[in-house]
């Protein structure tokens, strides 16, 4: 596996080609649960399968310079790298025993409650690791000692002493002390929007925290992610170093539901979240990613806030776009305009082969109301598209209306991927994002 990247320093160039690289796998990762979907062995990947934050060991990096930009290009060969992840599980996979030893030593509940929360980090780092691990055919020797469904289990079972969203994000702080940390809202598992805990609980993360504005010029990325339990929440962070994505700390709390009991902590649109991130197509060769100014994950942006979107496509070939609103004002999808020209061919991009493997800007837009999760489906193919969903101009909105019926919308586009002839390469990616008042 490879992956490419320009930029103006090496440093950045690099970052890019990670990035690139890890795009790739999660391609990867994406197909190959959904093809393993009822396979026990799959539930590593299940959990990773919309991140693209996946850790990278023993890649090697070569340098081109150009006029105007350097070329970096990252390749992970399986058979020099197989061998570190095994190491790394198995090294995780002691710890998380050795936590449990500790936990039937003591009596103590809240040592035992501090063991399961860090437990609970560990495999959450385990997973990660698994993830690409399997996906690069390493013969993993030993399964974890405990499920994280059964420390949810013994999580339930303790009382947590954390009543407050102040509470708990000054706890979270003291474990991540590194500077230049860009922080990214937690996440409900499985989700890709924002929730209203989300967007409070980062607010009081930032204050505590030494932050940067931008993922680009962050040193470290905090990815947080929760679970529900009947009376609590269990929230965990991951500290990414951007240069590698390994985990630099993880943190696990559990939370007493008095601290969110006024915020809402459940997406609203989770059913057509799962729909839109289900059954993803992905070439073998022609791969297309989306991506914005705050990354392609995590993302929620408030009123005034500005948007940049971007697409990148490997190699020659063409794109389009549809997007899906949902707002309290209602639900509608749409294509988007890529070019000048007539009919469809207006919807459809060229991508010419000076412009594969860099991202593509589709323009910046200020947040305003109404407010809402906003989802982008990028289609991409080797062949000149023809073929399109049929749209109807909407002169209030400016949209080139599909349907107000976002998942019959969906049906169609991936209905018309699978009527195309086996010998065109077709690609999809998608992105969500949460919009909201300040």
């Amino acid at each position: 596996m490879s992956g490419i990247g320009f930029a103006k320093t090496n440093t950045e160039a690099k970052k890019e080609a990670l990035s690139d690289l890890c795009q790739m796998i999660k391609s990867e990762v994406s197909s190959s649960f959904e093809s393993h979907s009822t396979d026990e062995g799959s539930s590593a990947i299940s959990n990773i399968k919309i991140s693209s934050n996946l850790p990278i060991l023993g890649a090697e990096f070569t340098f081109i310079d150009k006029p105007l930009e350097v070329e970096a290009k990252v390749v992970l060969t399986s058979e020099k790298v197989n061998a570190l992840y095994v190491q790394k599980l198995y090294n995780l996979n002691e710890e998380i025993e050795s936590a449990l030893n500790e936990i039937d030593k003591s009596k103590s509940s809240s040592l035992k409650l501090q063991l399961y929360e860090d437990i609970f980090s560990l495999i959450k780092e385990y997973e990660r690791y698994e993830s690409v691990a399997v996906i690069l055919g390493a013969q993993i020797l030993k399964n974890k000692a405990i499920t994280k469904s059964q420390v949810k289990v013994e999580l339930v079972k303790l009382d947590s002493k954390i009543d407050s969203v102040e509470f708990a994000a000054t706890v979270l702080a003291k474990a991540f002390t590194k500077k230049n940390i860009y922080v990214y809202p937690p996440l409900m598992q499985n989700s890709t929007t924002a929730t209203e805990f989300s967007s409070v609980f980062t607010k009081e993360l930032k204050s505590k925290l030494h932050t940067t504005k931008s993922p680009k010029s962050a040193a470290y990325l905090l990815v947080g992610e929760y679970t529900l339990t009947k009376n609590a929440m269990i929230l965990n962070y991951e500290l990414l170093s951007t240069t590698t994505n390994e985990v630099v700390a993880s943190k696990t709390l559990n939370i007493s539901n008095n601290a969110y009991k006024d915020l809402a902590t459940k997406p609203k649109n989770i059913d057509f979240d799962a729909l839109l991130n289900a059954g993803i197509i992905s070439s073998s060769d022609l791969k297309v990613s989306l991506n914005s100014n705050r990354g392609s994950q995590n993302l929620l942006f408030e009123n005034d806030e500005e948007i940049e979107l971007f697409v990148k496509l490997n190699k020659m070939g063409y794109l389009y776009i549809v997007g899906y609103t949902q707002t309290k004002d209602g639900k509608f999808s749409y294509l988007l305009e890529l070019s000048e020209g007539n009919g469809n061919s207006k919807f459809v991009k060229f991508v010419n082969a000076d412009d594969a493997s860099r991202w593509i800007s589709l323009g910046a837009f200020t947040v305003e109301p109404p407010f809402g999760v906003e989802s982008i489906q990028v289609i991409a193919s080797n062949k000149k598209i023809h073929i399109l969903p049929n749209t109807k101009f909407d002169e209030e909105s400016g949209y080139y209306i599909i349907s107000k019926d976002i998942k019959k919308a969906l049906s169609q586009t991936r209905g018309l991927k699978k009527k195309i002839s086996k010998k065109v390469e077709m690609s999809e990616d998608v992105m969500s994002f949460t919009t909201m008042k300040k």
